[in-house]
């Protein structure tokens, strides 16, 4: 039975607590003798957390590449939500953000090619980067409202909550 544990994280930004559950790539693999390299994996993510503010999580299955994950904070006020994501080394041109009531989804994705070419030789590089987080608000938002700003890679979003509509009574109908 795969088990997962859900941990709330303290941004290594603003030291507030996050409502956002944090991916913790605790998913047994195989046996017992597998969770020694998953400890070991968790503790040199911790120690690197300042360094590299993305959390590594391993997928169920063993095909399947490890992904990165921005960390989130997600705060709650009165009147809106405001979430936090950690995205160093991306611009706002390399983000692609949609919105509904319930759900946000931030894509980064970050393509880059250089190539040298002289006399007698050609260097050629491309890198690639991407990552992707997606979070369910407990309450309904307004995604028409939202404001965003991308800052020395934090990403603010600014989403209000709905009104909530009044309850409706209940109408009794006549039958003739």
């Amino acid at each position: 039975m795969v088990s997962k544990k859900k941990q709330t994280v303290e941004s290594p930004s603003s030291g507030k607590k996050s409502l956002v559950q944090q991916p913790t790539g605790d998913y047994e693999l195989a046996s017992g003798f597998d969770s020694i390299f998953e400890d070991f994996r968790r503790s040199l993510d911790n120690l690197m957390a300042p360094f590299l503010p993305m959390k590594t999580y391993f997928p169920k299955t063993l095909s399947s590449l490890p992904t990165r994950a921005p960390l989130v904070d997600l705060i709650e006020e009165s009147d809106q939500y405001i979430v936090k994501a950690e995205l160093p080394g991306y611009d706002k041109e390399d983000l692609n953000i949609e919105l509904n009531k319930d759900l946000l989804i931030i894509n980064a994705e970050k393509k880059e090619e250089k190539e040298e070419e002289s006399e007698n030789y050609l260097h050629r590089e491309r890198a690639y980067a991407s990552c992707q987080r997606t979070i369910n608000f407990p309450k309904e938002v307004d995604p028409l409202e939202v404001e965003g700003s991308m800052k020395n890679g934090v990403l603010e979003l600014k989403i209000p909550l709905k009104e909530p509509k009044p309850e409706e009574k209940m109408v009794k109908v006549e039958i003739k």
